[in-house]
């Protein structure tokens, strides 16, 4: 029979020192390790498999590492000796790793899930998932982790390896979370783990709340007038930047990729490529003329020219991301220049619009709608929009700018 023994391995550690503890076992000549959710610097370790009573919570840590070990036994003992026997290696640790009813291993569903919103051609949140994934793997030195062991004390370790090892801000971390819990309630809601084994119940998520990046209207007034002493770089820039507004704070990249086609009866409708969703935008007089002034062959927009555009499902995306480089770099002197306190990007038109709408006494759900807010849920879905009322908060908001 198998015996179960924690270790460390003293020349894998991490960045802080610390080495992932793991149990060990043999079977049929074999050495095999199955990693846990504990790291330990390895000098607390001891050649029995217990920790040091010189360490913080040894006690504790001893506990989880002994219900391990007992689980693991339980299971063995459970199989049977003859077929113990017969099993390969790989069989085994099959077994050992799927111990309880956990739904599976929860990396190779978050992949399932990545491949699926590259289907659905949502590579912007495709490519979060899967930079919150790398982490993650990153931290549990983990292949594998079952959904079983995404805990409390887990997600506040990785929360910590975020802010010490990455150097990541507060809301960056808080991302990462949302984006573990985001794929842990998918799981739920296709029924392929239990409700009940989830630890978004007693973990909270905490993100900073930073002070709104929004002009007002005498700033905004300012900008359109200072537009003709800028470089020629910096004036193609306010123009993007105006035009994002005057279509309802439309995001740059759904902006560069519209082809002409997206352009019809005076109308913008295109699917968002961050919710798959389709949106129609009304186009009033001022932003058909920048859109005229900057026209291209094959997009709405020449910008994206000579660049190949996304497919759904392609691992490739992101040919706007120089244009929005140069857009931001151009956007921040600008806004040097014309002497405004807030630092000028193209998040500012979305914000810029949102709270002169919200001003104007414009409803929360209109803005969102108008926004592109909201994803692909069957609340969404039911929901019947109305295109009047999108229409009338963005002429509200460009009136309130060229009064």
């Amino acid at each position: 029979m198998p015996d179960f023994k924690p270790v460390v391995r003293k020349d894998v550690v991490n960045s802080n020192g610390k080495a992932n503890i793991k149990i060990q076992f043999s079977h049929r000549g074999k050495t095999a390790y199955i990693g846990t959710i504990y790291y330990i610097e390895p000098k607390y370790m001891l050649p029995s498999g217990k920790v040091k009573s010189s360490y913080p919570g040894h006690v504790s840590l001893n506990q989880d590492l002994l219900r391990l070990q007992m689980e693991y036994n339980n299971i063995v003992a459970g199989i049977g000796m003859m077929e113990i026997k017969q099993m390969t290696m790989t069989d085994l640790l099959t077994k050992l790793k799927g111990r309880t009813e956990s739904g599976g291993d929860f990396i190779k569903y978050a992949g399932g899930r990545i491949a699926s919103l590259r289907k659905q051609g949502r590579l912007s949140l495709a490519e979060l998932y899967e930079t919150t994934l790398k982490h993650l793997k990153r931290y549990s030195g983990q292949e594998t982790l079952l959904f079983k062991e995404i805990t409390v004390q887990l997600l506040k370790g990785f929360e910590e390896w975020l802010r010490i090892n990455r150097n990541s801000g507060v809301n960056t971390v808080a991302n990462y979370l949302c984006n573990i819990r985001a794929i842990f309630f998918h799981a739920i809601d296709s029924e392929a783990v239990d409700q009940g084994i989830s630890p978004f119940r007693k973990y909270k998520i905490i993100k900073e709340n930073k002070r709104p990046r929004a002009l007002d209207v005498k700033d905004l007034k300012r900008l359109l007038a200072a537009r003709q002493y800028l470089s020629r770089a910096q004036q193609r820039e306010v123009d993007i930047f105006f035009l994002m507004l005057y279509l309802g704070g439309i995001n740059l990249k759904d902006l560069l990729y519209l082809k002409h086609e997206n352009h019809y009866k005076g109308r913008i409708i295109y699917d968002r490529f961050k919710t798959g969703r389709e949106y129609s935008i009304r186009v009033f007089t001022e932003a058909e003329e920048i859109i005229n002034r900057y026209q291209g062959e094959k997009y709405l927009l020449r910008f994206m020219e000579k660049k190949e555009a996304v497919t759904p499902g392609s691992r490739r995306g992101y040919e706007h991301k120089d244009i929005l480089r140069n857009t931001n770099k151009y956007l921040k002197l600008a806004g040097e220049a014309v002497g405004l306190k807030i630092r000028l990007n193209t998040y500012v038109a979305r914000y810029s619009f949102a709270t002169i709408a919200a001003q104007e006494g414009i409803q929360k759900d209109t803005i969102a709608h108008v926004l592109g807010h909201g994803e692909n849920t069957m609340t969404d879905l039911y929901i019947d929009f109305d295109d009047a009322a999108a229409d009338e908060a963005i002429r509200k908001v460009i009136d309130k700018i060229n009064l």
